[in-house]
């Protein structure tokens, strides 16, 4: 399948939004290729557009990004984004004086959407959209700044600020231009099915526990509770990922008795060391089965675990997936026939920091 992103550039445009965009569709084309080796070409195409719909010419070093187009004629209307950046404002009035401006943006998105087009905005983008006629009777979101104007002067728009992103049929929104990486995902989501939105997750989007289980390699990045007794018993378990868990040594880590050490991690954590332990142990197989090729066995022992069926019933616990079937599902990488298994992992094992354990 493929699918072009038209990406609406004008004079008031937050153009820093588009290069995200750009940069987030070539990260999951990437992607695509490494799960999808034998399919040709690109999933997501771009290009930059006015508001009439001509195609604007890209900086040369970016023009060498782009992947070739497919062309029109291999396009259904659905297989085509038309993507409204945010502009730039300093007040209510001010915005309005912008949009006072974009009647041709305006009737650009009208038209995308009548032809049956997916539309998509992020930050004040939405308004556009609103002034457009897409968002009547449809939920939407926009930036928290003007949250209550735009709820008085779209009453028939259902504002929906509980998440980042919302997505009502073909009309997708983000409420800050932060989140446009967040809105790309339901697009490739809405494109690409369920599995390879998670493996986008995976890449792109900030995952808490990940970032926490990187600091066993750059411990600077550990972010330090108010109580020091846990912080130092999380430090500990996180540089001895592998070693056999016990309580007397994490509590002797952390300079406090075993009960101490227990009933400050509960309070601070809401579990156990061991539960803390085992979440870290997990959330690293998950990285192994999703970007190297050792077997199983080796991610088990890279883990700290030395009983397979012990392992694969936490994995499945957690994930609600054995570790194979995880992998199948979510895995960057291709087929062993296609790399040599012994260089496969070397490069991402050793990115992960998991030579120097």
């Amino acid at each position: 399948m493929n699918v072009r992103v038209d990406l609406l550039h004008g004079p008031h445009n937050l153009a820093g939004t588009l290069f995200s965009v750009i940069d987030t569709l070539r990260t999951f084309n990437n992607l695509w290729q490494l799960r999808n080796p034998d399919k040709r070409g690109a999933f997501f195409h771009w290009r930059l557009i006015d508001a009439a719909g001509n195609e604007l010419p890209l900086p040369d070093w970016l023009s060498e990004m782009r992947p070739p187009s497919p062309g029109r004629k291999t396009l259904r209307p659905s297989q085509t984004v038309l993507f409204v950046p945010g502009v730039q404002m300093k007040s209510v009035p001010d915005l309005n004086q912008v949009l006072a401006q974009c009647s041709d943006e305006l009737n650009c998105i009208a038209r995308y959407h009548a032809q049956g087009r997916v539309v998509a905005a992020s930050f004040n983008g939405a308004v556009l959209l609103a002034r457009a006629g897409v968002l009547d009777g449809r939920r939407a979101t926009v930036t928290w700044m003007i949250a209550n104007w735009f709820a008085s002067a779209f009453p028939n728009v259902q504002l929906a600020m509980e998440g980042p992103v919302v997505v009502d049929g073909p009309v997708f929104t983000a409420g800050a231009p932060a989140a446009v990486c967040d809105l790309m995902v339901e697009l490739i989501r809405h494109f690409a099915g369920e599995e390879m939105a998670q493996i986008a997750t995976n890449g792109l989007l900030y995952h808490p526990m990940r970032f926490e289980h990187s600091s066993l390699n750059f411990p600077g990045i550990s972010v330090k509770t108010r109580d020091s007794v846990v912080f130092r018993a999380k430090q500990w378990l996180q540089q001895h990922i592998q070693t056999p868990y016990s309580l007397d040594a994490v509590a002797e880590a952390a300079t406090a008795s075993p009960r101490t050490l227990l009933r400050h991690f509960k309070e601070v954590e809401g579990m156990t060391p061991l539960d803390y332990l085992h979440r870290l142990r997990v959330e690293r197989a998950k990285q192994l089965l999703e970007v190297t090729l050792i077997d199983l066995t080796e991610v088990m022992e890279y883990c700290g675990y030395q009983d397979a069926s012990a392992f694969r019933r936490l994995f499945l616990r957690t994930t609600g997936l054995t570790p194979s079937e995880y992998r199948r599902r979510y895995t960057m990488r291709i087929s062993s026939r296609r790399w040599r298994a012994d260089e496969a992992g070397e490069d991402l094992i050793e990115g992960l920091g998991l030579d120097r354990l």
